[in-house]
């Protein structure tokens, strides 16, 4: 096959006849097909040569204007000139403006008057084809044109400086939040979109100027929506106009504005950075990996984090990471620096993912977390010691306790171990008067002493307070602990010099405990040496005491005396019962103290002694006080609406209820209620009571403030200053019991007595002697110029009814 016979032959060119003279249709097909056209068929009405032209799409129609009865050729032009776009050229004898008008209406490519010559008409045809080409040329080219804004997203703009006007078209339903279409806009409309000011002048001049412009700004749009909206536009001379495109760029100013953040926080994180390729070869890292490591990013590029980052030792936690693995991964790892130092380090490795799925690229970073570790183990230490004095605490005692406790179930030929149990002798007075930091210094001093005395394998821990435990590893003896004991209480008793110079020093009572001997668990282990504590503290204090059964019987007898107090108030056990007060000089009663007695449901009669300093440890003094205090009242109201006069009561009160916030304001409230004077009511407080600083100190000057009387009970028998009463407003001292016992025989207690009732009277106070039973007593206080007596001699304590007996009775 030759090359010419291989080429296709060029198509012909399709015509359409429509013309009612069959006769004239059919000398025109002959003449068009000698000329080569190819004529698709012959149409003789308005229907025929649109159907005709719709199903065979000739390349032209020849439109003949009048068919007859056929219709007209003009409304069949236009349905195929605008609705199959097809060309038409007209074949009429018609030519008449009216006829001509309506021809024209179709747009047609030709129009040609019979009788035809076919020369002419030939002519016609190929102009009107040349025309067609290069208008279907145009309209594809204005179509690949808008296809390009389209997929751009381009806006076009036309400035028109003469008439002030811009012309749009293109893609502006993301610029003017309306659809794509060509409209006109007048300067200052199109201006005011944009937001700056300095920008909406730029532009003006330079379109104004005709020169280019150039510009990305924001640009808000009719529904209020703020874009960036990037111009671009040139003067072109020939045209005089100022043409150039508009674009929608809010996406990639967000874009941008989110990677200069991202390198921002490149830069400037904490955390080192490292941009690995699929390989986990180094690409890129940040400010901080070189701060963190010393290393230079330069110095390890392309290098593996494995082969200078990491640090290969025994028990770490190795991360393997397979080519293409998609799953971010963090984990502790110990790193290495430049120097060769270590640091322990908060790893993570995400893979970045292209827009197809496909792996790109790794980020490793990685945190410094030495401080952190550091912190940990300061938090350790915290939870484990005590904060003062460095020694263990509850919680580590615990541990080592059961740590100990199962140690020893296991290894039975080590023994077993001990508890001691310590509490400092009468450290909340020294707390007390000489303030919290001379009995902090005493504490650390101790746990001092503890630290350079005990065992490698002992355990030293304040349990709080003034409370230490010293657990004893493998002890095999009472002897032995005992023996420490010993040391211990020396060491405790050594005088301790503070750092505001005084030195103070005190003693301790210690309990012993031995696992298994005396307790089977870690509880029952502390209960035990507790218990034997409270031994050695009611044996004398400062000394040891080792646990028995007959302790722990006791201890059981002290907690079910505690709990039938607190039910004493409930079940109405507690009674007041009251001593009179006489007048050696007449032998009146001018007054009476309140004393407290309880009667057990099931014990009877329990003593003071044993119930008193028990609530005065477990605070159950404050619920007791405040109802002693209102039953006084109660008795005396009675008293008063009977018409007896029972003088001056007094009732005791403890250092715990003078502490108490607003504890004058409630005696003041207890006696407005019963309808009482102040001046009825005597408060007696012990010496230990002023040891318990500021509060009691106001506690007593608004008590005094109120009218109500204040005695000192058992004055002579505590360790307080004689300066002290200088600044208290006391009303009256009370000689202690004890002192008046031996009045007759004992030289040293007549010296007290004397010195006592001397400074009384000097210093304006009243005086009053306890426990005055013979009439030796009597006579030798009438000497010393005490007139107020209690004791066995006159009344002991009476309930409140037989009391009130001897009151009618001596009305």
């Amino acid at each position: 096959m030759d090359t010419e016979t291989s080429l296709a032959a060029p198509r012909p060119i399709r015509v359409q006849i429509v013309e009612d003279e069959l006769i004239f249709a059919y000398d025109l097909r002959q003449n068009l097909e000698a000329l080569g056209y190819s004529v698709t068929g012959i149409a003789s009405s308005e229907q025929q040569a649109v159907d005709l032209a719709a199903r065979e799409r000739p390349d032209l129609v020849l439109m003949d204007i009048n068919l007859g009865r056929g219709g007209d050729g003009t409304r069949a032009a236009k349905q195929v000139s605008h609705q199959l776009h097809l060309p038409v050229i007209y074949l009429t004898a018609y030519a008449g403006d009216d006829i001509l008008q309506r021809a024209i209406e179709a747009a047609p490519y030709g129009y040609v008057l019979k009788p035809i010559q076919i020369v002419e008409l030939n002519a016609t045809i190929r102009a009107a084809l040349a025309r067609v080409e290069e208008e279907r040329k145009t309209r594809r080219a204005e179509r690949r044109f808008r296809l390009a804004m389209e997929a751009g997203r381009f806006g076009v703009m036309e400035f028109d400086a003469a008439r002030r006007q811009f012309e749009l078209d293109g893609f502006m339903e993301s610029i003017l939040a309306q659809p794509s279409q060509s409209f006109t806009v007048g300067h200052d409309a199109f201006l005011r979109h944009i937001e700056e000011s300095e920008v909406r002048q730029s532009i003006d001049s330079l379109l104004l100027a005709g020169r280019m412009v150039q510009v990305c700004t924001a640009w808000r749009r009719d529904d209020g929506e703020r874009i960036w909206l990037e111009i671009h536009a040139s003067y072109f001379p020939e045209e005089d106009r100022v043409v150039g495109i508009l674009r929608d760029v809010s996406e990639r100013v967000q874009a941008e504005e989110h990677l200069r953040q991202a390198a921002v926080v490149f830069e400037t994180t904490g955390d080192g950075i490292l941009i690995l390729d699929r390989e986990q070869r180094v690409c890129m890292g940040n400010k901080a990996f070189e701060r963190i490591t010393g290393w230079r990013v330069q110095e390890v590029l392309g290098q593996r984090p494995d082969d200078f980052l990491h640090a290969s030792r025994s028990g770490d936690r190795r991360r393997v990471v397979a080519t293409d693995d998609q799953d971010s991964i963090q984990v502790e790892i110990t790193c290495r620096r430049r120097d060769n130092s270590l640091f322990p380090a908060w790893e993570g490795l995400s893979p970045v993912i292209d827009r197809v799925g496909k792996l790109t690229h790794y980020v490793l970073t990685f945190c410094d977390i030495s401080a952190l570790r550091s912190v940990e183990s300061r938090l350790t230490h915290v939870a484990l010691h005590d904060a003062l004095t460095g020694l263990g605490n509850r919680h580590q005692l615990d541990i080592c306790l059961r740590h100990n406790i199962a140690r020893a179930a296991s290894r039975v030929d080590d023994g077993g171990f001990g508890l001691l149990f310590i509490d400092l002798d009468g450290f909340k007075n020294i707390n007390d008067s000489l303030g919290h930091s001379v009995g902090d210094e005493m504490l650390v001093e101790i746990a001092r002493r503890f630290r350079t005395t005990l065992r490698q394998n002992d355990v030293a821990v304040r349990m709080g307070g003034d409370e230490f435990l010293i657990l004893l590893d493998q002890l095999r003896s009472t002897e032995d602990a005992m023996a420490l004991c010993r040391k211990l209480l020396a060491l405790i008793s050594e005088p301790i010099r503070t750092s505001v110079g005084q030195t103070v020093s005190t003693t301790a009572s210690i309990g012993i405990a031995l696992f298994p001997e005396h307790a089977d668990s870690a509880d029952e282990l502390v209960k035990a040496a507790d218990t034997a504590m409270y031994a050695a503290k009611a044996a004398g204090r400062n000394r040891g005491a080792v646990f028995s059964q007959g302790l722990a019987r006791r201890a059981l007898e002290r907690l079910q005396l505690e709990q039938g107090l607190r039910q004493a108030i409930v079940r109405g056990e507690l009674e007041l019962q009251w001593q009179p007060v006489i007048d050696l000089r007449d032998g009146r009663i001018i007054g009476a103290e309140a004393l407290l007695r309880w009667n057990h449901g099931d014990s009877g009669r329990i003593s003071p002694e044993r119930f008193i300093p028990l609530a005065e440890e477990t605070g159950l003094i404050l619920p007791i006080g405040d109802w002693v205090l209102e039953q006084a009242c109660r008795n005396a109201a009675d008293w008063k609406a009977q018409g007896l006069e029972p003088g001056r009561l007094a009732i005791n009160v403890s250092a715990l209820q003078l502490q108490q916030e607003g504890y004058a304001e409630r005696v003041g409230e207890a006696l407005s209620r019963h309808g009482l004077s102040p001046e009825m009511l005597e408060l007696e407080l012990t010496e230990s009571s002023l040891q318990h600083g500021e509060a009691v100190q106001m506690a007593l000057h608004k008590l005094r403030a109120l009218g109500v009387y204040l005695a000192l009970d058992d004055f002579g028998t505590g360790f307080s200053s004689l300066s002290m009463l200088k600044f208290l407003p006391l009303t009256r001292l009370k000689i202690d019991r004890s002192f008046i016992r031996d009045l007759a025989t004992d030289p040293n207690d007549m010296a007290i007595a004397r010195t006592i009732a001397v400074m009384a009277m000097t210093m304006g106070l009243e005086v009053t002697a306890e426990g005055v039973e013979t009439e030796i007593q009597r006579t030798i206080l009438l000497g010393l110029n005490v007139r107020e007596v209690q004791g066995w001699l006159y009344h002991p304590a009476l309930p409140v009814g037989k009391f009130t007996e001897l009151l009618v009775a001596r009305r």
